[in-house]
Order: structure tokens, then sequence, then C-alpha cells
């Protein structure tokens, strides 16, 4: 698939199970840089394990677990 046709979703909008690459994080300076030192950053490899509406979403990072709540999830972009 070429970069151009990937869709970009919010982390919230996707089902648990969904694997993507993070595209984007639209986030506070200081929340990125404590997921990026739990290994989540741009162009990482994801997948949601649990989160439902208005929930915290737990993702698989490499073989890390992470928990991230809805509101800073919303702004987390992935293709």
């Amino acid at each position: 698939m070429q970069p151009s046709a990937r869709k970009i979703s919010r982390l919230t909008e996707l089902p648990k199970g969904t694997r993507g690459i993070v595209a984007k994080l639209k986030i506070a300076e200081s929340e990125a840089n404590r997921l990026l030192q739990l290994g989540l950053h741009q162009g990482c490899s994801i997948e949601i394990l649990h989160g439902e509406k208005d929930e915290s979403i737990l993702l698989a990072v490499g073989d890390a677990r992470i928990g991230v709540n809805y509101d800073i999830a919303h702004n987390i972009y992935v293709y």
C-alpha cells in the first residue's frame, strides 16, 4: 500500500485487535516524552488490546503493554 493511500485514524476510533503504526502524536511534549520512554513514538507498531469509548486503552508496543488514558489516546493518530 502506498503511503498516500493509508487512512489515518485516531487511536480511539479503532476496535480491539487492530494493529497499526503511530503516524503522529498531538499531545503535550511532556506526555510525548513519557510515552517515548515507554516505547510509544511516531513510527512504532502497536496493537490495541483493550479499550472502550471513554475508557483507557491498553496497547501492545513491542513486548511491552502500555495503558493510555482516553484523552491522550484520542490525540494519537495511527495508520
